[in-house]
């Protein structure tokens, strides 16, 4: 017997909980959902059947505990443990954080003279009690006499708010119901703007507090009740104007808010089908990023005077090689973030004369990140610079002189030498023709001879980029003779819109057929082998890594899947789950449009399972509070898997006091990754053995 079967075999499987029939009915044939039930997190049955799994897998990963320990403290002896960010200047403060050596949370501190440093706010002693904590959106008056900030004790993304006065430092609750991410002060101080979560958990409605009259209700500033669209808030650079963005995952309308003065509500452009645009007002003018006639966005600026799409005039028009991620305007300088060749890169456009150069990129793989830059006068941009072989790097450039400073890279304690390892960008050539690009770090030591283990981490959805960065603590599978690869697929954003396009809706079959070529195609490579592959995914993510072991469960050693987006035609079905009516702009509404119902079942990794069919170790982690994926999802994937293929080996890992984001506070969260590299390390060398 192996290893891995002898890890399994000394705990008892909890038995897989008892079928009760659900005929679910779609535009297809009906479906018979065993596990529909266990969605009532009310019911004892749905209760002790998540409590066993727990149980099961905490006691058969008690088994990888020394290892897991030995990674955990490998972290901690590359991780600068008291560490603190580089301070950004606002008006009067220049603000940072730093950690201490034994806090799990951040402390946010601000000076006027670096020798008399003053608290903002110190997270620990805010998550003192509480087992899971999370500061979400935060703003700072004007003045910078007070902040505000929100507070979620449960991972539910549901707010608490709280203001404190930084001269006093006396702090109050403010009385908001179903407050979500977005606040932002008035330039008076006294009226805060926050966002309101309805019923789906959908950000729906702009409230505005009036701290000068404590027992009177919000007002209503701006209510969204298109259920496909949420709104966001944000200051203009100026602070001028509150900016309220309202937006589906295909359209855009910004409306803006002159906080000096009693005007109502201008809108920048009304919405139109499958238009997206953002607006930042500065002066006169409206500085516009959208996809109006350029699928990968331009840049446009009009008169404030005359907002119509008619008067706006293109700055920097679309480049069908090159994708628009996002801008930062200066005074006489815009810096543009754009995505060329699949790597993100910043391109800075002198506004007098149209000068342009681009920020040095040392590296293929790397991402270049325009980072904080709150003053519309600064002469410096602040960005980052990274990739999987360099860590961390605070810098600004010069915007007249080009000159470029290291502010801060981040350390790597215990001797990291950067000639030891090696990173490379290989493209493989999917089944329908199309180059997909891997980025891969490795020791430099390997010989590609076909016999390595391999990491293969993916997304691919929602248009979100997958972008190398340095990790220390990937270090411990790489130090073990592990490969370390992202497969950047259909559906995600690294090479444009078109993409993105091309892996959503009736084409979302690309992105799973993507993973899997991308695996098969490193085997080709000798980069690695069958069954020398562990795949990890998280949410949709999640559901990446599931529909791709469905498709070849030999391919594949191990598989872990955070909170896995895997029964997703029902979800998608249900419009009274939370966020399901926005999320048809995504995946396709199955309700109505038959290709789509049949696209989303031919990959739901919940209806997709094979019968006893043998699949390799499956590590599977859950929120109990998540508002994105509920816990019932992957509880059911794993019911099923448990209950259907051939000698189950499946561990269901249910964060009880957590949301979607697992765990809070960095040794908790450093805890469960060693927890989930442990296991990848298991599945990679049989027991772990050959990689200590």
């Amino acid at each position: 017997m192996s290893q891995i079967g002898k890890l399994f075999s000394t705990t008892t499987p909890p038995t897989p909980p008892g079928r009760r029939p659900k005929v679910l009915k779609g535009l297809g044939d009906p479906r018979i959902d065993d596990y529909y039930w266990l969605r009532d997190a009310d019911d004892q049955e749905t209760h002790n059947y998540l409590e066993a799994e727990n149980t099961y897998a905490h006691e058969t990963m008690q088994l990888l505990e020394p290892l897991r320990g030995q990674i955990y403290e490998e972290f901690i002896g590359r991780i600068e443990l008291a560490d603190a960010s580089v301070p950004q200047r606002h008006l009067k403060y220049y603000y940072f954080s730093k950690t201490e050596d034994d806090s799990q949370y951040e402390i946010h501190l601000r000076y006027l003279d670096p020798n008399q440093i003053e608290v903002v706010l110190d997270e620990n002693e805010l998550a003192k009690g509480h087992e899971y904590f999370a500061i979400g959106s935060s703003a700072l008056t004007i003045d910078e006499t007070k902040v505000a900030y929100g507070i979620d004790l449960n991972g539910s993304e549901i707010f608490s708010i709280y203001v404190k006065n930084l001269t006093t430092n006396e702090t109050i609750a403010l009385p908001m119901e179903n407050a979500t991410y977005g606040l932002e002060f008035d330039n008076s101080g006294n009226k805060l703007f926050w966002v309101e979560a309805d019923e789906t958990m959908r950000p729906y409605r702009v409230n505005c507090y009036d701290l000068t009259n404590p027992n009177q209700a919000s007002n209503i500033i701006y209510t969204e009740l298109d259920e496909s669209f949420s709104v966001s808030i944000a200051k203009s650079k100026d602070d001028k104007t509150l900016i309220i963005d309202s937006s589906s995952t295909t359209s855009s309308e910004v409306h803006l808010l002159d906080l000096n003065s009693n005007t109502p509500l201008e809108t920048v452009l009304v919405r139109r089908d499958n238009l997206e645009y953002s607006a930042e007002p500065l002066g006169d003018y409206i500085y516009i990023l959208s996809n109006l006639n350029a699928q990968n966005f331009k840049i446009s600026r009009c008169a404030r005077s005359e907002n119509t799409s008619d008067a706006w005039v293109d700055l920097y028009p679309d480049d069908p090689n090159v994708k628009i991620e996002s801008f930062e305007v200066f005074n006489s300088h815009i810096a543009i973030e754009e995505r060329r060749e699949g790597f993100l890169r910043i391109r800075i456009v002198d506004l007098r004369n149209d000068d342009t150069y681009f920020i040095p990129a040392e590296e293929e793989g790397s991402t270049l990140e325009i980072d904080s830059n709150p003053n519309l006068n600064s002469a410096v941009l602040r960005y980052s610079y990274t990739s999987l072989l360099s860590p961390r790097s605070v810098r600004e450039i010069d915007l007249e002189t080009k000159a470029i400073d290291i502010l801060k890279t981040s350390k790597v304690q215990g001797g990291y030498e950067k000639a030891d390892y090696r990173c490379e960008v290989v493209r493989i050539t999917s089944r329908d023709g199309v180059e997909l690009p891997v980025s891969l770090l490795l020791r430099n030591d390997l010989k590609l001879d076909g016999s390595n283990p391999l990491l293969l981490y993916g997304y691919g959805s929602y248009e979100h980029s997958v972008d190398p960065s340095f990790s220390s603590i990937r270090l411990s599978l790489c130090n073990r003779g592990v490969i370390f690869a992202i497969a950047h697929v259909r559906g995600g954003g690294e090479l444009g819109r078109s993409w993105y396009l091309d892996g959503k809706l009736s084409k979302k079959h690309n992105t799973f057929n993507d993973f899997i070529d991308v695996a098969r195609g490193l085997i080709a490579l000798k980069y690695t082998a069958p069954q020398k592959i562990v795949s990890w995914g998280g949410s949709a993510g999640g559901m990446l890594v599931a529909a791709a072991l469905n498709q070849d469960p030999t391919l594949f050693s191990g598989v872990i899947a955070e909170v896995p987006f895997v029964d997703c035609l029902t979800t998608i079905s249900d419009p009274s789950l939370p966020l399901t009516i926005p999320e048809w702009q995504e995946w396709g509404n199955p309700l109505d449009d038959f290709e789509i119902y049949n696209e989303m079942l031919s990959y739901s990794p919940y209806d997709n399972i094979q019968p006893k069919v043998k699949y390799p170790p499956v590590f599977v982690t859950a929120g109990l509070n998540d508002p994105r994926v509920a816990f019932h999802e992957p509880a059911k994937w794993v019911a099923k898997l448990r209950a259907t293929t051939q000698d189950p080996q499946v561990l269901l890992w249910i964060e009880t006091g957590a949301g979607h984001f697992g765990a809070s506070g960095r040794f908790n969260e450093w805890e469960t990754v060693s927890r989930l590299y442990a296991f990848a390390l298991w599945c990679l060398f049989d027991n772990g053995s050959k990689g200590n």
